[in-house]
């Protein structure tokens, strides 16, 4: 019990200073320019995105002026068409069999 309470007395110090340098000194740094996730990756995606943004807006606003124009005319044509005076049906409907009588 006395030689492990001297070795640890002895080496004990030198494990925990070498425990706590350990992670600092093995552990590689990135720098902040490096290639993946560098300023020229997040211009990509930039010019990816909002090319594709206005894509989807230009598509969004050729798509309502044309069904615009085009519901339009639709019901130009409707109110063109000849419209015949509405007559209601009469009442009590009749059956088939009060047709035969």
């Amino acid at each position: 019990m006395f030689a492990c309470r001297a070795a640890w007395q002895r080496c004990g110090p030198l494990a925990r200073r070498a425990a706590c340098r350990l992670p600092r000194d093995v552990v590689q740094r990135r720098s902040m320019s490096s290639i993946p996730g560098g300023s020229g990756e997040n211009i990509v995606y930039a010019v990816l995105c909002g090319g594709a943004f206005v894509g989807a807006i230009t598509f969004a606003y050729n798509t309502v002026s044309s069904d615009s124009i085009r519901y339009s005319d639709r019901i130009a044509q409707m109110n063109a068409r000849p419209k015949k005076e509405w007559v209601p049906k009469p009442w009590p409907p009749k059956s088939k069999d009060d047709e035969d009588v």
